[in-house]
Order: C-alpha cells, then sequence, then structure tokens
C-alpha cells in the first residue's frame, strides 16, 4: 500500500491519486482503476484488497478504504456476474434465470447476508426485479459529496440543511452562508475524489478524507445523531491536523490568558488556514478583539462563531453581556435566553437573564429567574444576594 501522504498519480489513468501498489501491473493504482481490474477474481491472495469469495457466498467481499469504493466494487462486480453461468442458477446466468423464472431467483437472493452499504437497488433493476425501494441511508461520505456538490452548484444558502445547526435566530442562517462561501479552498473547486474515510470507536463520527482539483487535500469531520449524519467541520489538510486541534486550541488560550495579544492574533490567523470554519477560533478571534477593546468586532466574531455551531455556548454568554453593557436589553434577553434553552443549569446565564429582565423594567420576571436559581441551587450566591436586594 502507498502512503496516504504521497499525491503521485494512478498510471493507469493518470488523474486520480495512486493509493495502492498493485501486484498484477506492479504500478500505483487508484482505487477507481483497482475496481476495474480486481473484479475478475483474479488478483493474488498476498494482495491486501483481493477479494475475497467464501464458497457458500454469492458475492465477493471488497476491502476499500472508503464506502464510495466499497460500493462501487460491488456494483463492477454485478455487471459481470448476472451474465455469468452459474450452478447455484440452475447453470443459467442470474439474469437468465430472472427472465424464466423471479421466484426462483428472489428465493436464492434472499438467503445472502447482505452488508449494510450493498447496493440492493441496483442489484435489482439489473435483474429486471421488482424491488421495494427503503428509506435511503446516507454514509457520511455521502453527505459529505452533497456538502460538495452544492458548493460547485454555488448553493451556499442550502449548506446549513446538512448541519447540525437548527437555532432560528436571525441571520444566522445567511451568516453561516455567507462564512462559508468566503472560505478561499471552495472558491476554484470544480473536482473532489474521495481518498479515505474512518470512523470513531463509538461510530459517532466520522473523517471523511478527499482531494480537491486532483491537488488539494481536505478533511471533512461529521457527527452521527440520531442515525443521520451531520457536516461539523472542514480542515484543510490531511486528517492528521484533526488531532492537533487541541492543542492549539490550548496554546492559544493561554496567549490570549497571560494577554499576549500579538502572539494570539498570529496564531489564530494562521489557524484559520487549516480550520477555516472552526468555531473556536473565531471565539478565541472575539476574545482578541475584547483584549484590544474593538468591541464591534468582537461582537461580530462572536456572531460567527455561533452561527458556525450553534450549539457553542461560550459565545452567547459574551455576547448577553457585551449587549446587557450597551443596554440593549432586548438583544441581551434574546442570547442568554438561548444559552439557558442550550444549558437549562447554568445558574450563571440564567442569573444574568434575570438582571437584563430587571434592566428592561420586568422585575417580576426576575424575581421569579431567581427564585427557580435557588430552588435548583441553593447555594447560588449571586441569585441569593439579588433577590434580596430586589425582592
Amino acid at each position: 500500500m502507498l502512503s496516504l501522504s504521497r499525491k503521485d498519480r494512478c498510471k493507469n489513468c493518470h488523474t486520480e491519486r495512486a493509493l495502492r501498489l498493485c501486484p498484477r501491473k506492479n504500478k500505483g493504482l487508484c482505487w477507481k482503476c483497482c475496481n476495474e481490474l480486481r473484479i475478475d477474481l483474479n488478483c493474488p491472495e498476498s494482495c491486501p484488497y483481493a477479494p475475497k469469495l467464501e464458497k457458500e457466498s454469492l458475492f465477493p467481499s471488497f476491502k476499500a478504504d472508503n464506502n464510495h469504493e466499497a460500493v462501487q466494487a460491488i456494483r463492477y462486480y454485478i455487471d459481470i456476474w448476472i451474465n455469468k453461468p452459474s450452478k447455484a442458477f440452475q447453470d443459467l446466468s442470474p439474469k437468465e434465470l430472472a427472465d424464466k423464472d423471479q421466484t426462483a431467483v428472489l428465493e436464492l437472493l434472499s438467503d445472502y447476508q447482505y452488508p449494510g452499504n450493498f447496493p440492493v437497488d441496483y442489484l435489482m433493476q439489473k435483474l429486471g426485479l421488482a424491488y421495494e425501494t427503503e428509506a435511503e441511508v446516507h454514509s457520511a461520505e455521502d453527505i459529505a459529496a452533497q456538502y460538495l456538490d452544492l458548493i460547485i452548484a454555488l448553493d451556499f444558502d442550502k449548506l446549513r440543511e446538512l448541519t447540525l445547526n437548527q437555532a432560528q435566530i436571525k441571520d444566522l442562517d445567511t451568516r453561516y452562508a455567507r462564512l462559508i462561501q468566503a472560505i478561499p479552498f471552495y472558491k476554484k473547486l470544480r473536482h473532489y475524489s474521495f481518498i479515505h474515510s474512518g470512523l470513531s470507536e463509538d461510530g459517532a463520527q466520522s473523517i471523511v478524507f478527499v482531494e480537491f482539483n486532483y491537488r488539494t487535500e481536505y478533511c471533512f469531520i461529521l457527527r452521527n445523531v440520531d442515525k443521520t449524519w451531520y457536516m461539523r467541520q472542514s480542515i484543510n489538510g490531511n486528517p492528521g491536523l484533526y488531532f492537533k486541534q487541541n492543542e492549539l486550541y490550548q496554546k492559544i488560550a493561554s496567549l490570549l490568558g497571560q494577554g499576549k495579544d500579538e502572539s494570539a492574533y498570529n496564531e489564530i490567523s494562521e489557524a484559520l488556514r487549516s480550520f477555516p470554519d472552526s468555531a473556536d477560533l473565531y471565539y478565541y478571534k472575539a476574545l482578541y478583539w475584547l483584549l484590544v477593546k474593538q468591541n464591534a468586532k468582537a461582537k461580530e466574531d462572536f456572531l460567527n462563531s455561533i452561527a458556525l455551531d450553534n450549539t457553542f455556548t461560550p459565545p452567547y454568554m459574551h455576547l448577553g453581556l457585551q449587549y446587557l453593557n450597551e443596554k440593549d436589553y432586548k438583544e441581551a434577553k434574546l442570547w442568554f435566553a438561548a444559552l439557558v434553552q442550550l444549558e437549562p443549569d447554568n445558574a450563571d446565564a440564567i442569573n444574568n437573564l434575570a438582571i437584563a429582565h430587571l434592566a428592561d423594567g420586568d422585575k417580576a420576571h426576575a424575581l421569579r429567574l431567581w427564585q427557580e436559581i435557588l430552588k435548583k441551587f441553593p447555594g447560588h450566591e449571586m441569585a441569593k444576594k439579588n433577590l434580596e436586594l430586589y425582592g
């Protein structure tokens, strides 16, 4: 197998990246050309990508580095398999028997245990058999492909639907589209190829590694929620960068905590090249603007952070406090209330929401909120003092 870090081109098509060394050709091939070759089942057993066909199985298993490769391989195999005579099909080809006796073919096919990504609908279509289509289950790669197809089509307004961003707060949807549209790596995107994909141990997260325009490495991080994949983040580079994020964020937070604003800004700017839609980085950038007394810019980047990840809570608190200081109590209440909705047990957020209501002239609402805090958290000092002061 060739290293994923190498960018050699396939020695057969000369276009896609060569990802494996083929022992039959003694050349580096891309997975697409490998699939075209290995479906004849003549690959040597020494090759890790040689198909495996068990005696009792109708279809071989194909090792694959991504889901698109696996589906393509079995589709190619089906194309030749349906016309190949077999003892299991009364010495006829599956297509011939299907034309003669559909019930017999369906009985044979029903005994096979299909893997989750097996293109059953394609098999039935090729055999001319009626098939009740089930609800389509999209893989992480499918969602990444939809996302990239929308970018190529310049339909940036539809991208948010493929994320977990569901907040109905005004302008977050248009802000998300604007931020993604500004990512420079998407501006000349015309083609993408899947290189590799992998799942976390719990199956809740996937890293999808692609190549843009036969040149640029890029990754997408997706999250599985209730059996549906959602886009979470993109990375300009290979999957190794994903595991460097936390260390980088800690470094930036440390620089900000030490008041080293120039160093922090440089680190943030450089990091955004690799992590262009990171809500964390926009949050740190907002903290930088606060550090250098640029409150209007800080507000913009807190909003950007929230637009990129509606469930990332730290910027909500800062926005609420900024609007509270500006005496814009309507906006302050909006952001504190949104934070409380995300974190119902955040007593400090509820306390600040109560202060915003009080400042806006709704003392009764503020008192109710402080009473609710003390029911849940009897030791909350600020709520206790505020209730004593205004009650």
